[in-house]
């Protein structure tokens, strides 16, 4: 079910049993997501993804955005993850170390990254039962742009 329209090979994570396995074991949402994004940062190369949370305040996309500028990255996909029902849970980031924006394959890859955050996040939910979704664990997942060391060529 969970690989319905993604049978394509090539636009399997490198690590997707393995997430998936997390996911559905109730692993910590950040390890979860953090392993998220270094798998995609793998796959596509040159990248630094993250996830962000609606009300994180701290890392507010300009502030992101401005660290990228600041180590010589550029926005390389934004992608809003949604819950089923359409509710915003969060906002999947990449930068890259050049100035370009993703291929076809590398966008499916994308899909599929949001497609399993929206998993992790929804999961970590339904776990909690809560009316309202948990975003209190500092939000940004994977290697932050401002921890990134610039690219020395």
């Amino acid at each position: 079910m969970y690989r319905q329209g993604f049978d394509n090979i090539q636009t399997r994570l490198p690590a997707e049993d393995r997430l998936l396995e997390l996911i559905f074991t109730d692993a910590p949402l950040a390890q979860v997501l953090n392993k998220l994004c270094t798998a995609f940062d793998l796959q596509v190369g040159n990248v630094v993804s993250l996830v962000l949370f609606p009300d994180d305040e701290e890392h507010a996309v300009h502030t992101i955005a401005r660290s990228a500028v600041d180590f010589g990255l550029f926005v390389f996909c934004c992608a809003a993850i949604f819950s089923p029902d359409e509710e915003l849970l969060g906002t999947f980031e990449a930068y890259s170390c050049l100035p370009r924006g993703p291929t076809p394959s590398e966008c499916k890859i994308i899909e599929r990254a949001v497609h399993l955050a929206a998993l992790a996040i929804q999961r970590q939910h339904n776990r909690q039962g809560s009316g309202s979704f948990p975003f209190h664990s500092k939000g940004v997942m994977g290697r932050s742009p401002r921890n990134v060391p610039p690219s020395k060529n």
